[in-house]
C-alpha cells in the first residue's frame, strides 16, 4: 500500500514500462508508477527479481505475470493511495475506494443493488459508507474473474449473512474492511486469509460463496 506522494524507487521497471506511462494523463501516470513500483518492489523483497517481470494483459484486460509460476496480483487505486495484493494459492482481485460523497449512490444502488442490500443500506447508520463497501466487493469479485464494472448486477451480497452470491458458478471468500477514511475488498481462494501486517485481522468481515458449483 502507497500514495501517489511517495517517493517509490522506479529503477526496478523496465524501460518499456517507463515508457507506456509517458502516454498516461498526470494524475494517472503516478497512479500507474506508483503501483507498478509497488509490484516491483515486492517481487523482489518476496521473489528476488531485480526487475519487475513481463506483464500480460488477457482479452478482459486483466493483467498478469507472464509467467505462470509467478503469484497472481491485482492493483487498485482511489484518490491518491494505490493497494497492491498477491497471491500464491489463486486469482486474486482487490479494490480500495475512498469514502467520498457520491450523490449519485442511491440510484446506482437501485439499479445495481439487490432487494436485500438495498434494505440493508436504508437501515444503515452510514448508507454512504455501506455503499462503497458493497461496491469495492463487487470491484473485488469482478477483477478476480477478469471481467468487466458493467457486470455489477452480476454479484450480489447478502450483509446480514455475510454471504454473496454471482450468476457465474464459484466459490472463494469476499473479504471487506472499513480502515482509515477507506473501504478494502479482497476477493480471494477459498482458507487463504487477508494479510493482517497492515490493515489488522480484527478489521477485516469475510463473505461466504453460496453459488452453485460447477
Amino acid at each position: 500500500m502507497a500514495t501517489t506522494g511517495d517517493d517509490l524507487p522506479l529503477g526496478r521497471l523496465p524501460d518499456t514500462v517507463l515508457a507506456s506511462s509517458g502516454q498516461l494523463a498526470p494524475q494517472r501516470r503516478r497512479q500507474f508508477l506508483t503501483g507498478r513500483a509497488l509490484l516491483a518492489g515486492a517481487m523482489f523483497t518476496q521473489y528476488g527479481h531485480r526487475t519487475l517481470p513481463a506483464i500480460t494483459l488477457s482479452p478482459s484486460g486483466k493483467p498478469a505475470f507472464t509467467d505462470a509460476t509467478l503469484p497472481h496480483f491485482s492493483l487498485s487505486h482511489s484518490a491518491d493511495l494505490v493497494v497492491l495484493a498477491l497471491c500464491v494459492k489463486g486469482e486474486i482481485g482487490c479494490d480500495v475506494e475512498t469514502l467520498r460523497p457520491r450523490p449519485s449512490w442511491p440510484m446506482l444502488a437501485q439499479a445495481l443493488f439487490s432487494a436485500e442490500e438495498n434494505r440493508w443500506l436504508g437501515e444503515h447508520i452510514e448508507p454512504l459508507t455501506g455503499f462503497w463497501i458493497l461496491w469495492s466487493l463487487r470491484e473485488a469479485w469482478l477483477k478476480q474473474q477478469g471481467r468487466s464494472v458493467w457486470e455489477m448486477a452480476s454479484v450480489a451480497i447478502n450483509p446480514r449473512q455475510s454471504s454473496f452470491t454471482a450468476t457465474a458458478a464459484s466459490g472463494g471468500q469476499l473479504w471487506s474492511a472499513n480502515w482509515q477514511g477507506h473501504a478494502v475488498a479482497l476477493a480471494l481462494p477459498e482458507t487463504t486469509l487477508p494479510p493482517a501486517d497492515i490493515i489488522p485481522a480484527e478489521n477485516w468481515t469475510c463473505y461466504r460463496s453460496t453459488s452453485p458449483r460447477d
